[in-house]
């Protein structure tokens, strides 16, 4: 784990200022995912499992919501309907588990 909080702030800006832009709704989730997979190795807390599994499903909660929220205006229709579930799916594929928002396969992208 690392400590400096200048590197902290600038991949934390380059995650607030990340929009779909002209990249693929695949592309965009990487380019995200390596950004917070990045910070995670700066963001070490020491707590105990059930801590660590709500604070890590309030982080995916976050993060879905940044995903959401810039991807392109086209994903609207898609957003509503993730948005309006009773439970968020995760954002990227977990093992054994098939609700989850992004799916690398050609023809299905965005899960809902």
């Amino acid at each position: 784990m690392k400590n400096d909080s200048s590197a902290c702030y600038d991949i934390g800006s380059k995650i607030f200022n990340s929009r779909q832009g002209t990249l693929s709704v695949i592309e965009y989730y990487l380019t995200l995912n390596g950004l917070w997979i990045e910070l995670d190795q700066y963001q070490g807390l020491k707590m105990c499992k059930a801590d660590s599994i709500t604070y890590t499903r309030f982080v995916e909660k976050g993060r879905i919501f940044k995903f959401l929220h810039d991807l392109n205006y086209e994903y609207d229709p898609i957003r509503v309907q993730i948005l309006g579930k009773e439970k968020l799916p995760f954002l990227s594929e977990k093992p054994d588990d098939q609700s989850c928002l992004i799916k690398e396969t050609p023809t299905q992208v965005l899960q809902w």
